[in-house]
């Protein structure tokens, strides 16, 4: 029901069930989450009714909208442009209509007025109820439609956003609009996804960029950096992967939660950087004594708990998510979130920062400082009076 939001329905046996199963019963060619279609004409509608209909009719007979429902057919009963016009000359403004009854006669002119015959109750009512549909001054039209795609919030109607507003855009130039605009749930979810797209474009390169001057000020390196940062893209990209296969392949998804690709860039970048610098510098200062594949082992033995821990704390919390959004019929986009975000935590730790990295680091060698160098560093035990040359102990 998407009064509800998007796909989100009523709670079974509540009073809100019940009243959208009679919306459905008794209004079976509406929508309860319509898509609007908005005009903002040249001239008041009233002064040239005619542009209402070839809008109307325009909006029908593209693909991708179905449903149409404007000033013309408010109520379901249809108004021809000329007979509008002379109940608005009749009748005013239908903003200013209070609402009839049943029970009402027949509505007649005010003094002055000129209209062809009575207005009948069910014109007068679909009169009153295009104050929904056309602004006071009578320049901003709508019209409430529903799309062929199915339901605004799935994947296959936010693709056609695009088609949809080439469509209303060719409209608006057949009845000479100003301007004109496509509002709905599709629309704002297809701009907020492509205003996060473009985002990502921006974000990552500063992120990435600022990440790699404080691995390289950190490992006093330009090398270690580079491979660090890769680490992290690979884990990304295998649990973006993973999370497709998983959901759309096998699954049959039309799609992923579009936010899901920048939460996972940013947690992964951050925890895994995270990781990587705890590994690292602790590789780095075994080696200063310890011959580099040594040094590897040990700063594993040394640091492997904590990484794991963390890893498992963290990729167990967002795996909460992911279960209660698949216990749930409208849980599809915590779901998503949890389980890609699960899956690259625990590729990071237990790929990325127990095989992939501490494999490139022996593979390098030296080479993973340049262009500093590591210099042997002597112990508190080596510096004792003892263990220096030439000097024993006192008698």
């Amino acid at each position: 029901a998407g009064g509800f939001g998007g796909t989100v329905d009523a709670p079974a046996g509540s009073d809100s069930a019940a009243g959208q199963a009679l919306l459905t019963q008794d209004f079976p060619h509406t929508s309860t989450n319509p898509t609007q279609v908005v005009f903002r004409l040249a001239k008041p509608a009233w002064d040239d009714p005619g542009v209402l209909a070839t809008a109307q009719q325009g909006l029908r007979s593209t693909a991708e909208l179905t449903n149409v429902t404007g000033p013309l057919n408010p109520t379901g009963a249809q108004l021809t442009p000329a007979r509008y016009a002379e109940l608005h000359a009749a009748l005013g403004l239908p903003q200013r209509l209070t609402p009839g009854t049943p029970t009402t006669p027949p509505a007649r002119p005010p003094a002055g007025g000129k209209v062809t015959g009575n207005v009948t109750a069910a014109e007068y009512e679909a009169y009153r109820a295009s104050a929904s549909y056309v602004s006071a001054d009578g320049r901003t039209v709508q019209y409430l439609t529903a799309l062929t795609a199915g339901d605004p919030s799935t994947t296959a109607a936010l693709n056609a956003v695009p088609s949809i507003r080439s469509s209303v855009a060719a409209v608006a130039g057949k009845i000479g609009a100003v301007d004109s605009g496509v509002v709905g749930e599709a629309p704002g979810l297809y701009d907020v996804s492509d205003i996060s797209d473009n985002d990502m474009t921006g974000v990552i390169p500063i992120a990435i960029a600022v990440i790699g001057v404080l691995l390289a000020l950190v490992m006093r390196s330009l090398v270690a950096p580079l491979y660090l940062i890769v680490s992290v893209a690979l884990s990304y990209f295998a649990a973006l992967g993973l999370s497709v296969l998983l959901f759309i392949k096998l699954g049959n998804a039309g799609g992923l939660v579009f936010i899901l690709p920048f939460l996972m860039f940013i947690f992964l970048l951050a925890l895994g950087e995270d990781y990587n610098i705890l590994v690292m510098t602790r590789i780095r200062e075994e080696a200063h004594n310890l011959p580099l594949r040594e040094a590897v082992k040990r700063a594993l033995n040394a640091t492997g708990t904590t990484v794991t821990s963390a890893g498992l704390v963290l990729a167990g919390t967002f795996a909460v998510f992911a279960v209660v959004g698949g216990a749930s019929p409208n849980g599809g986009q915590l779901r998503d979130v949890g389980t890609g975000l699960a899956l690259g935590v625990l590729m990071d730790t237990f790929l990325v920062r127990t095989l992939l990295v501490p494999s490139t680091v022996v593979l390098l060698g030296r080479w993973n400082w340049w262009p500093s160098k590591l210099r042997p560093r002597h112990s508190e035990r080596d510096a004792t009076p003892e263990h220096v040359s030439g000097v024993g102990p006192a008698p």
